[in-house]
């Protein structure tokens, strides 16, 4: 098969944004393994799951334009969604190492529950009929079914709220560079919900598709890439532009 312009568009912004996370991830891991600060290693982790849902899409991308060929449905629906539940444990770990922390482990197993009935009914359906899950519409469109849908909207709402409240924890430093990471990781959330809402709801249904608001949805999710890595890293050339800004003042 081949791609119109929408698509290629599409298809292309898709690959840039899942490579973009793929790399923050291996970074964070990178970071942990040189370190062994936990935290690195559940948000790298963490940022290589939730993104996931993008994995197949750049893979169609990529294999459409080499053979011409799709994935099959069944790993194209499980690279889409059975990677999302065992994050929220991930992404838990790391919450609760702020938050709540006497309660971590109720938390965690709650969350454990939620993501083993998930992955049992998805898979279920995934090897008995797949049309339980969704329909493909296009090599980068799926029309989910509703329990597929439930669980992507909790999902994004969890993100965004334990999100806002890492960035609130590190507002409360009197260090200025520590208060900078809150600002970057609010952006990255609301950035976050922003691009996959407009990706997974919006877009189609209440805004008309369209080259430019395709792409400036993938410019969101790469842009909310950046600052995560931002938020959570700090690299030592943010902390210096900071700086410069801070003496000018």
């Amino acid at each position: 098969m081949s791609l119109n312009q929408l698509e290629f568009i599409q298809g292309s912004f898709t690959l840039a944004f899942v490579l973009i996370s793929i790399l923050i991830g291996v970074t964070f891991l990178i970071k942990y393994f040189r370190g062994k600060v936990n935290e690195f290693l559940l948000v790298g982790i963490t940022w290589m799951g939730i993104v996931s849902p993008y994995y197949p899409d750049a893979i169609n991308f990529v294999l459409i334009l080499w053979t011409g060929d799709q994935l099959p449905i069944i790993i194209y629906f499980f690279l889409a969604n059975a990677l999302i539940p065992p994050i929220h444990i991930t992404w838990m770990l790391a919450f609760t190492n702020l938050f709540y922390k006497e309660h971590q482990k109720l938390i965690v197993i709650l969350f454990a529950i939620l993501a083993a009935v998930f992955e049992i009914l998805f898979l279920a359906f995934l090897f008995t009929n797949p049309s339980l899950i969704g329909t493909q519409v296009g090599p980068f469109y799926t029309d989910w079914e509703l329990f597929v849908v439930v669980y992507l909207v909790f999902s994004i709402i969890v993100f965004l709220v334990t999100g806002l409240m890492f960035a609130k924890f590190y507002f409360k430093s009197l260090a200025k560079e520590v208060n900078l990471k809150g600002y970057f990781l609010i952006v990255a959330f609301i950035s976050f919900t922003v691009g996959t809402s407009l990706d997974a709801f919006l877009i189609g249904t209440f805004i008309p598709v369209s080259g430019l608001i395709l792409a400036i949805a993938r410019i969101i999710l790469i842009t909310a890439s950046l600052e995560f890595y931002i938020g959570f890293a700090m690299p030592s050339w943010i902390k210096n532009i900071f700086v410069k800004i801070k003496t000018q003042e």
